[in-house]
Parts: C-alpha cells; sequence; structure tokens
C-alpha cells in the first residue's frame, strides 16, 4: 500500500490553495432492495444500492464492487486500469521513484440511475487521475451491466483541478456541478459555479448545453442548503452524539451547537472562495445543554469557524478553511440529512 500513498497526498492539495489535506471519508454501504421503477430516476450519495428489475436482473452498484471495477479512458494511460479499494498506481516513472500515474475513485459521491430507454439503472462515478505533476484530471464515468457483467461503457474528461459541488441524475440525463477556472482565474484557484450535463447515447457520453448560467463563488452560493459538521479536521471526526450544523442566510452563518443557537456575519472577500467570518458579531444562546462535553464543543467550533477565511467542495462537501494559532486546518460538513 505504500505506494499508493502519494495519490491521497496529491488530490487532498488541488482543492485549496491553503489546504494541505482534506478528508475522504468512506461511508458505510447500505443496500436497498428494491424494483426499478422506468418513469422514477433514482440517485444516490451516500447510499450505493443493489437494484433488481421486473426480469430479476440484479445490478449491484455497491461501493465495495465499484471501489474494485475496471475503468478505460483516462487520457495517456493505455487500456484499463483495475481499480483496488478504490486505487490504481501504475509504474514509477523513475526506478524506485515515488511519482506514479495513479487513479482514485471518489467515493462519497455517486448515482444510479436510468440514463436510456431501456430504463435499466446505470452507475455514475467519480475519478481523479494524478499523472505526477501539479495536474488533478478529473473523470466521469458511466457503470453499467451487460451479459451480468459490470462494464465501464463509457468515461468522459470532466476538467483540471475541479472541484465538485453535486453529481445526481434526473431525467435520464447527468447532472454535475463544479467550480471550475474561470477565464482570468490561475489553475489552483477556480472561481466559476458552472453545470455540465451529458447524456449516454450509443455507448458514449454526450454533453449537452447548460442553460443555468455561469456564477461566480460567493457565499450566496451556500444557501438554502443545511450542513453538518462532519470532521473538526483532518483525521478528527466528530463524535455521533455531536449535533452541529450550519447554514447560510442572508449574509450570515446560523446554526446550533448542541442545545445552542449561533448566528456570525460573513463578509465576502475579493477572492473567489475567500470570506472574512466577524467573530466579534457573533451572537450565541447561553442554555445549558445535558451533554458533558458541550461547552468545550462549542468553544473550539466558535474559534475555528469564527478564524474561517475560505470555502469550498470536495466531492459535494463542504469544506471550511481556518487558521487557528498558526495553525491551517479544515472542518467537512455533510449536507443534512432530512428528517422523514
Amino acid at each position: 500500500m505504500k505506494r499508493f500513498i502519494p495519490v491521497f497526498m496529491s488530490l487532498f492539495v488541488i482543492y485549496s490553495s491553503t489546504i494541505l489535506a482534506a478528508e475522504i471519508t468512506t461511508l458505510d454501504t447500505h443496500v436497498i432492495e428494491t424494483q426499478q421503477k422506468p418513469s422514477s430516476p433514482l440517485t444516490t450519495h451516500a447510499t450505493h444500492p443493489k437494484l433488481s428489475n421486473s426480469n430479476a436482473q440484479s445490478y449491484n452498484y455497491s461501493l465495495p464492487v465499484l471501489q474494485q471495477a475496471y475503468y478505460q479512458g483516462i487520457d495517456s494511460i493505455g487500456g484499463t486500469v483495475h481499480l483496488q479499494q478504490g486505487l490504481w498506481a501504475g509504474e514509477p516513472y523513475q526506478p524506485g521513484g515515488n511519482v506514479m500515474p495513479q487513479v482514485m475513485l471518489l467515493n462519497d459521491l455517486t448515482a444510479v440511475g436510468p440514463l436510456t430507454a431501456n430504463n435499466d439503472p446505470m452507475a455514475v462515478v467519480l475519478l481523479n487521475y494524478s499523472p505526477g505533476g501539479s495536474g488533478q484530471y478529473l473523470y466521469i464515468a458511466v457503470m453499467a451491466y451487460q451479459h451480468n457483467k459490470l462494464v465501464n461503457i463509457a468515461t468522459h474528461y470532466v476538467g483540471d483541478r475541479v472541484r465538485v459541488k453535486g453529481l445526481v441524475i434526473k431525467n435520464h440525463q447527468i447532472i454535475v456541478d463544479v467550480i471550475q477556472a474561470g477565464k482570468n482565474d490561475p489553475a489552483c484557484c477556480p472561481g466559476d459555479v458552472a453545470r455540465h450535463i451529458w447524456t449516454v447515447k450509443q455507448d458514449k457520453l454526450v454533453e449537452i448545453p447548460s442553460h443555468q448560467p455561469i456564477v461566480r463563488l460567493t457565499p450566496a452560493i451556500l444557501a438554502n442548503t443545511e450542513w453538518q459538521l462532519e470532521s473538526w479536521r483532518y483525521g478528527d471526526p466528530v463524535t455521533t452524539s455531536d449535533k452541529i450544523s450550519l447554514r447560510y442566510i442572508n449574509g450570515h452563518f446560523v446554526g446550533m451547537v448542541d442545545c445552542n443557537n449561533y448566528t456570525i456575519t460573513v463578509k465576502p472577500l475579493l477572492s473567489p472562495g475567500s470570506i472574512k467570518v466577524l467573530g466579534q458579531h457573533a451572537a450565541v444562546t447561553t442554555r445549558t445543554c445535558n451533554a458533558p462535553l458541550a461547552p468545550h464543543r462549542q468553544k473550539r467550533y466558535l474559534q475555528q469557524l469564527t478564524n474561517v477565511t475560505q470555502f469550498t467542495y470536495f466531492a459535494g462537501k463542504l469544506v471550511l478553511t481556518y487558521q487557528v494559532n498558526h495553525h491551517t486546518g479544515v472542518m467537512i460538513f455533510s449536507t443534512r440529512k432530512k428528517q422523514p
């Protein structure tokens, strides 16, 4: 596994010029047994289903299966790559060296649903290809079952150092929302929020025009989504008892830390994704929570939040970069699931 270590470091670096590492969390596989309905496309993010249609055909798109699959169509890699636990690494460019071509499956963002007229479910995954330099090339790949065998039927290049905001299947189309480099943006620091749409035709991905206008990356893009803290920093996940939420409403971060509400003013800066959180304009309720560690969590969270300098996305998750005591870290937020 030593040869795979560089793939993590190279992938982490691309999502922010100030982020040295970011977290990739592999969610537990959740298997869903269902009948595929032709008129209802199925979209998944944190679940990786095993589906069956009315003809008893099984479609196993669980995460472990996708992590062990064969993929092709990645530029400059001849032939097919076979992932092992979601990773592939080629031979080092120099004998005994650590620089090598690498491919990684982005585990946390997949979609499953019908993409063709026969309405058979297919899986859409994202692959990061690192040739060994600063470039980090994102690909979208479509997986389908042919003669009871999982096959990568189509792969398409998305962009260099693109940050993925969301991935869905809707109306037989693949919709990917990304943060990509604008006309005057350096490759390291993309600032355009754009939408790409693909359809599958004759086992090929065909991009079609999106009518959604391209906008710049400002805090306004965070509106209408509720987030839940997943990691305090890289390698430091929250516990199941931690209840910390965040929303952006009219120039403010608002949410809850255990039983207390907070509101903090946020000011956008000129550089895309750069913000200033005005800690002096924070308002926090002072309820006494039942959890013994609630005061500690509240202090830590508010200290990190009020020192956030930048935000971006990482495979559909919100990433807030903070600087505390000369240390740069990232807080990772996932979309908060709505209660049934």
